[in-house]
């Protein structure tokens, strides 16, 4: 009886051990599965991590390289580190406007982004007018920081009807000798605008209330819209287009898009990112907010064409406006902006400007006038500050450096 009660124990031991060292074996095993998972993940977020790296060295190598495209291969793509394949990165460009949109993408990883120019031309200048024969004046509270090219007959600080300058003199370091001209312009950019301008092909329609988002990778809609626009949400490569007249509500949402028409006016309070090219006049309410990557156009040489920006307002981006100077003995006043308004970029009239308030940036201006009750004063500005900028992302709108600075993301 003892005896059989000692060989049932022992079978139960080895049991027992078989179901231990199983267990144990299984342990290890999930120990090496984990290990194994951390390593994969590991290498997952390093080579994640390395493509992200790899985007902004694309991003970074097209901004600084003018002879990139020319090197592309027939993928449009780029080796960055040698002969190592996981290096290659491959470039999208499309023009939008008076920028361009850039998709830089290493394996999954990509990124589109809005870029304009590191310099706004080969003068990079806070202020340029060009040579008239007649010395240029400031008058009020008027300074300006870094370059500024001028008539050589210099600068003259006077008094407007009994206000006296109040500014800051300039330093004789600053003051540059300009042209007879303003400087000349990119002619991929003018392309750009008459292809807007004058594109007669098929349009879809859109109702007000419509919704209508779509991303950079996509191809551009071209949409027809009545002459007042409400209560729509436009985003990405949108082009909305109107037959002559249109008035943009405050309660419009629209992202990225260019507008065309032949007069475009904006209620008060409208805030968005748009590019406005129009054939004749564009005007600012009260308190507008154009944000980083919008623009304004009135297309070069037509008879017509007036910029107005109402009070407290902003644009962040560029306004660029052209037309003649006179009718007879009529001075056409082709830009006013008021005091209490600000443009952060470049500001370029080939005309007749009325500047007041900030210029942050570039201000090139044909002639500066300041209309009074009584009259215009000619050759003069009046209480606007340049501070200048050398962080701005400036419009592809004159030749000039190639260095290329990111506006924004866009995906």
């Amino acid at each position: 009886m003892v005896k059989l009660l000692k060989h049932d124990f022992s079978a139960s031991v080895l049991a027992t051990v078989l179901v231990v060292s199983t267990l144990l074996l299984l342990g290890v095993l999930m120990v090496i599965e984990l290990w194994n998972f951390d390593l994969v993940r590991y290498n997952l977020y390093h080579q994640g991590e390395q493509a992200r790296a790899n985007v902004e060295s694309g991003f970074l190598l097209y901004s600084r390289d003018s002879t990139l495209s020319y090197r592309w291969e027939g993928d449009s793509s780029v080796l960055l580190f040698g002969q190592r394949e996981d290096s290659r990165v491959r470039y999208s460009r499309q023009r939008w406007g008076m920028y361009e949109v850039v998709e830089v993408q290493n394996g999954r990883h990509r990124s589109v982004r809005l870029l304009g120019k590191k310099a706004e031309s080969f003068w990079r200048a806070t202020l340029y007018v060009p040579e008239n024969n007649r010395a240029f004046s400031v008058t009020g509270r008027t300074f300006a920081e870094g370059d500024v090219y001028l008539p050589r007959n210099g600068i003259s600080y006077t008094q407007l009807r009994s206000e006296f300058f109040k500014g800051r003199a300039l330093d004789k370091k600053q003051i540059k000798t300009s042209e007879e001209r303003l400087p000349p312009l990119d002619e991929e950019s003018r392309d750009v605008v008459n292809g807007l301008l004058d594109y007669a092909g098929e349009r879809e329609w859109l109702e007000n209330g419509s919704v209508l988002q779509r991303g950079f990778r996509e191809p551009v809609v071209r949409v027809e819209v009545g002459e007042y626009l409400s209560g729509v949400r436009v985003s990405g490569p949108v082009i909305l287009y109107a037959s002559s007249m249109l008035f943009v509500e405050e309660n419009n949402r629209l992202e990225n898009v260019i507008i065309v028409g032949d007069r475009v006016e904006f209620a008060d309070g409208f805030s968005g990112c748009v590019q406005v090219f129009a054939r004749d006049t564009i005007l600012l309410g009260n308190q507008v907010c154009l944000k980083a990557g919008s623009g304004l156009y009135v297309r070069q040489g037509e008879e017509k064409g007036f910029i107005r920006l109402g009070e407290e307002c902003e644009v962040n981006g560029y306004v660029i406006a052209g037309a003649k100077v006179s009718e007879g003995e009529q001075k056409q006043l082709l830009y006013y902006q008021p005091e209490s308004s600000r443009v952060r970029g470049l500001l370029y009239v080939d005309g007749i400007a009325e500047v007041h308030g900030f210029v942050t940036g570039s201000l090139y201006a044909r002639e500066c006038y300041y209309f009074a009750p009584e009259g215009y004063y000619s050759g003069i500005l009046y209480n606007v500050v340049l501070p200048g900028n050398p962080g701005m992302a400036y419009p592809l709108w004159m030749r000039g450096p190639y260095e290329r600075r990111e506006v924004k993301w866009l995906d």
